[in-house]
């Protein structure tokens, strides 16, 4: 389980990164976002996504488990901010205020500019910005990522 929960953070950590650097039109629509943009998100968050692998990786060599259970919650905020981020708008109406940050735009502006002419499998909830495919394979990983590294804690 150790070198799956290993292999899953790194894997969503990549594709993070991935996903927000590299232009894979219709999977996802970099090419509109600002460059400004993509660099403060992947500045932001690819670091933060990346120390929960440090820490089972830690875990692993010094045989204490609380770092990994540190990474497995580490892991675990960051699916819930992504959660928090998509599906809240999309399933009762309500935008979280961290959600464009610094952008000067609001989240249905920003969705609308670089979200939504993306694959969307979703069905429109009346005006509601929608997870596109992209995070919603990015909030699986994420997640698994976390509920595997609890138990590889567990077995630290």
């Amino acid at each position: 389980m150790f070198t799956v929960a290993l292999v899953l953070l790194i894997v969503a950590d990549a594709y993070f990164v991935l996903t927000t650097l590299v232009d894979l039109f219709p999977f996802n629509n970099v090419r509109e976002a600002k460059r400004s943009e993509q660099i403060t998100e992947v500045s932001v968050n690819g670091p933060v996504m990346l120390v929960p692998a440090v820490l089972l990786g830690v875990a692993g060599l010094t045989g204490l488990p609380v770092l990994a259970y540190a990474g497995g919650g580490l892991e675990l905020l960051v699916v819930l901010g992504g959660l928090a981020l998509w599906w809240l708008p999309y399933l009762v109406g309500v935008t979280v205020p961290w959600a464009t940050a610094g952008t000067g735009e609001s989240w249905a502006g920003l969705h609308a500019r670089t979200y939504a002419k993306t694959i969307i499998v979703l069905p429109a909830r009346k005006d509601r910005p929608r997870p596109n495919l992209e995070h919603m394979i990015l909030h699986i990983l994420i997640l698994a990522a976390a509920i595997c590294t609890f138990a590889a804690a567990g077995a630290v």
